[in-house]
């Protein structure tokens, strides 16, 4: 697949979800922050939603040659999941090990690393775990599946235009409910490899279902990066965002 940014698409203006648990006029917060992983600083920008929201987190992994920002698809994202009640990490995981294109498996491991380290992080500051997710897109996409179903605490995982043409992925250590959202035209990673992915996964007792975003290539379009939200918040609501949890 190609390596270069696969994140630079304009965005129109998009409306935030409706929040039932804060004031109408809030709106989500965020700010830049740094952590730690193995050691080394790793920028972010972290987003609140208004309120108490859902007392949960999620951490999403931009794709190829991504930039942490405060605009663009992927903030325009991460502010959706405030709006709909999450906490969210965006980390820059190539702080970890810059990108060389190659990526043996030292460099995937230090980004998985990255991953796992965020869901950490929310941890350390009150997050149920069971509260706790990973989102990654494209390059992204394996980043925070395959890390989550590693080492990781996450409960659950989507990866968004994701396959084994990315990498290949290891055995799953954890059980955790998976969804893979997929571009019904993508060029860049092929359904039949996204396919291959979920068909690995299940073969390894993981519960992964897959969902298509009809007519979209690998590079999203504002409408889409809407669809995609309304797609990822209704898995995550049935599982690491459902208000009826602790109990």
């Amino acid at each position: 697949m190609h390596r270069r940014s696969l994140l630079a698409v304009a965005v129109a203006a998009v409306s935030l979800p409706g929040r039932a648990w804060a004031q109408e006029s809030a709106e989500p917060a965020y700010e830049g922050l740094t952590f730690e992983s193995h050691g080394k600083p790793i920028r972010a920008i972290h987003y609140r939603p208004a309120g108490e929201g859902r007392r949960a987190a999620i951490v999403m992994m931009h794709g190829s040659g991504g930039r942490i920002t405060n605009r663009g698809p992927w903030h325009e994202l991460a502010m959706r999941f405030a709006g709909d009640g999450y906490q969210v990490l965006t980390p820059l995981f190539t702080d970890a090990f810059p990108d060389d294109g190659i990526r043996p498996e030292r460099m995937m491991e230090a980004w998985r690393d990255v991953g796992e380290h965020a869901i950490d992080w929310f941890i350390d500051r009150g997050v149920d775990r069971r509260r706790t997710a990973m989102f990654g897109y494209s390059l992204g996409s394996y980043v925070a599946v395959d890390g989550a179903l590693g080492n990781s605490r996450a409960a659950a995982a989507i990866g968004l235009a994701g396959g084994v043409d990315v990498y290949t992925p290891r055995v799953p250590r954890r059980r955790i409910p998976v969804l893979m959202i997929r571009a019904e035209n993508d060029t860049h990673v092929l359904p039949r490899n996204t396919a291959a992915w979920v068909a690995f996964l299940r073969e390894h007792d993981i519960n992964a279902r897959v969902e298509v975003i009809e007519g979209a290539g690998h590079l999203f379009r504002p409408p889409e990066w809407a669809e995609i939200f309304t797609r990822a918040s209704a898995f995550y609501a049935g599982n690491i965002g459902r208000l009826d949890q602790d109990n």
